[in-house]
Order: structure tokens, then sequence, then C-alpha cells
């Protein structure tokens, strides 16, 4: 099962990462579900975790540690803790070219796995986690498109 939003933000992929991987600047353009991006090394910043690093993270009021899967100039995604064994959660976020050659068609999505993924459709227990990606998508670029 996965939950996946996209959208088209009229900034070219490189802007739109910085300020994804920005999060003490969060507060300017959201402060709803992702509350808390912190690499677990403060030695680090977000855009230098490398696989297997971990992040600090409160989604949503829910704080867990997630290993970094990758970090590249087109992908900034971790895997989330199983729950009890029951379910888990990749999150990426993928900043591509536009067709226009200047725009980010920008996507975040979440895919679980385990054996209660099924809940998380968009038409049962995955509506409010839609519904947040969405918000989030909106923020993000209404911000990266204002600051030019």
């Amino acid at each position: 099962m996965a939950i996946e939003t996209e959208t088209e933000i009229a900034a070219p992929p490189c802007k739109v990462r910085e300020i994804l991987l920005d999060f003490s600047n969060y507060p300017k353009w959201h402060t709803g579900f992702i509350k808390q991006l912190e690499p677990e090394d403060t030695s680090k910043s977000l855009s230098s975790l490398q696989p297997g690093d971990k992040v600090k993270c409160n989604i949503d009021d829910m704080e867990f540690v997630a290993s970094i899967t990758e970090n590249s100039e087109n992908l900034f995604q971790w895997q989330g803790p199983p729950v009890y064994g029951l379910i888990a959660g990749l999150h990426s976020f993928h900043f591509d070219l536009a067709d226009d050659g200047s725009s980010t068609v920008y996507k975040q999505t979440e895919k679980f796995s385990g054996p209660i993924a099924f809940l998380m459709t968009p038409s049962l227990l995955g509506r409010k986690m839609l519904g947040q990606f969405n918000q989030f998508n909106s923020h993000l670029k209404a911000y990266a498109e204002a600051s030019g």
C-alpha cells in the first residue's frame, strides 16, 4: 500500500530540495504535521546524511528514529521502524525536473509494508495522511515559488 502525492513547483529541483532539507526554517512556511527532522548525529546536516545514517522525526506527534536509505539530488528517503512488527513505512521526497526544464515535479510518498499495511489506503486510515501530505506540499510550493 502507498500514499502518493505530486505537485509541480515553479522552482528548480535544487531549490525545492534545499528548502525541504532546511528544517530550521520550517516555521516560516510549515507548522503542520512535520514537527522534527533532525540528524541523530548533530554534527551533520540533513543534506549531508548518507544511507544508514539516522534521522530523528516527529511526524504528527509520533516520534521515531528512521534510517536514511537515499539522499541524492533527486530523492530524500528514509525507512521508518516497524511498529509492533505490524507496519513500517518508507517515506520519500522526490525532486524531478519538469518537462519545461525549470520547474520541479515534486512527489511525496509513503510505502507501507507489514501485515496491516492494507489499512493505509487513502480510503481507510491513509485518508488523514493524504490530506497532511497535500497540505505540506501546498505550503512547500507556496514558499518555494515566493522565494524566487
